[in-house]
């Protein structure tokens, strides 16, 4: 099961603006943005690159959970154990 957490675009300024899914909860989204990209593949996160073909130079990417939303919030305090 794939589960859509947020999708992302980039601003003018370089600043990635996310927008989350309805279940993912704030708490959610603070350890999604104080983790590296490469930190959240590791733990089944997928980022899918996003194009406009009307526009181009939209930036951004769809992110994804390899599993239940239930299974996201283990995860990512899986990795806050290590540090």
């Amino acid at each position: 099961m794939r589960t859509l957490v947020a999708t992302t675009l980039v601003n003018s300024k370089g600043k990635e603006i996310y927008c989350t899914a309805k279940k993912i909860t704030d708490k959610h989204m603070e350890y999604i943005r104080n983790l590296s990209r490469q930190e959240l593949e590791d733990i089944g996160f997928v980022f899918i690159k996003m194009i406009s073909l009307e526009f181009p130079n939209v930036k951004g990417h769809a992110i994804f959970f390899e599993g239940h939303v239930d299974d996201i919030m283990p995860a990512l305090k899986s990795l806050q154990v290590k540090y």
